[in-house]
């Protein structure tokens, strides 16, 4: 079943549920991706490139107009409602509320200028798989920021909107990301892949339409717990790192302008994590760049063995992986087909990426499968994914 039918199918179940809980109907119908990351994982907050690309598994909305002030929030999946009494003035919750994905969003609208001349309803659920580092929460800021931004005409263009989630996830929700998450989950365009460059939002489609490879994702099953304060602590050690960086060479300005013989000085330093990440970084950056050049030669053995190098790196010089991933990775690699494979997202659980030619899928997903039930005693979920389209009103 093609992602437009299952869109067409969620969206009369959701309208059912949206119609049974407030009484009226939506003004408008959203729905907004969730995201794969071909390579470059952790740069985009350290003014690198990434490589990410839109997916055919999506949040939905439902959300219309009150005749009050007040907001209400229904999240299908959670089975949960959060209520606002006045839109245009409130304060949030804990930042490990699942509402303050929402309504920060709304907050930084109001913060931008922007006075709601009436509540809303939502409703909203999705496919998305939750802790599969596939950033739902990213899909959910894009969706409700796109919904506003047309219910109350206020002018915001895109590269706004994936800002205005970005500072939600840092103001509200408490994980001070990179901007690539919401960037994918709005700019995307289906069968294309985004080089995007984080330090000055400039991007560049590259071709996702394979014909004889495809990605899949092997879910772990481990919830990346641990990420959000790991993901703080290692955006302090690449900071602390380029402070001492710029402090010797002033020519230095981000990370892009790092050569491996400037971190040599980065070894008097008393922690000596801060090199390994640095070296990473830049390991990193210069990967992208090499992968974009094998997806416009259509070397795949090339892309996959770039797919290796990154998850080694994330492995032993990031330190944002884990048992399982490790073990999923290295798995991977011993079955026919598979050309390459890391670890993807945050870190410490979700997924892996699996480059694998076409013809060899049944026999990956079984081998893979096996093999992690026999070490972990548990299934994991396995997803062939498509690239998609970015968050689209849907009629």
């Amino acid at each position: 079943m093609n992602s437009s039918r299952i869109a067409s199918d969620y969206f009369i179940d959701l309208n059912k549920k949206f119609f049974d809980f407030f009484g009226n109907h939506p003004l408008i119908n959203i729905e907004a991706p969730g995201r794969i990351n071909i390579i470059g994982e952790h740069l985009d907050y350290n003014d690198g490139l990434v490589m990410p690309a839109a997916i055919d598994k999506f949040i939905y909305f439902s959300v219309g107009k009150r005749t009050d002030s007040r907001v209400v929030l229904k999240s299908i999946d959670l089975d949960a409602v959060s209520e606002t009494e006045n839109i245009n003035s409130f304060d949030l919750q804990s930042n490990h509320a699942w509402s303050n994905h929402l309504l920060g969003v709304i907050k930084e609208f109001s913060l931008n200028g922007i006075h709601f001349s009436s509540g809303i309803n939502v409703c909203f659920g999705g496919n998305i798989p939750n802790g599969a580092g596939l950033s739902s929460s990213a899909a959910v800021e894009a969706g409700i920021g796109t919904a506003l931004n047309i219910l109350f005409d206020c002018g915001f263009d895109k590269l706004k909107l994936a800002q205005i989630a970005q500072l939600t996830e840092h103001k509200y929700v408490g994980v001070k990301c990179g901007i690539m998450d919401m960037f994918a989950s709005i700019f995307s365009q289906k069968d294309h892949l985004i080089q995007l460059d984080c330090r000055d939002f400039s991007h560049k489609y590259v071709s996702g339409k394979f014909v004889n490879h495809e990605f899949i994702l092997v879910n772990s099953g481990v919830k990346h717990t641990l990420a959000d304060s790991q993901y703080n602590i290692r955006r302090k050690q690449c900071e602390s790192g380029l402070a001492t960086l710029k402090s010797h060479f002033p020519q230095i300005i981000s990370f892009r302008d790092v050569k491996s013989a400037h971190l040599e000085v980065l070894k008097e330093l008393k922690d000596p994590k801060i090199l390994e990440r640095c070296q990473y970084v830049t390991e990193e950056i210069q990967r992208v760049f090499d992968a974009t050049q094998a997806l416009e030669n259509n070397e795949m053995k090339q892309l996959g063995e770039l797919l290796n190098c990154s998850h080694k790196g994330l492995s032993e010089k990031y330190e944002v992986s884990c048992e399982e991933l490790d073990f999923l990775q290295i798995e991977a690699l011993k079955i026919d087909g598979v050309l390459g494979a890391r670890m993807m997202g945050g870190g410490f659980g979700g997924c892996t990426l699996n480059l694998v030619e076409k013809g060899s899928e049944d026999s990956f997903r079984e081998k893979i499968s096996d093999l992690y039930v026999k070490r972990f005693g548990i299934k994991p979920e396995i997803y062939v994914v498509n690239t998609g389209h970015g968050v689209t009103v849907v009629e």
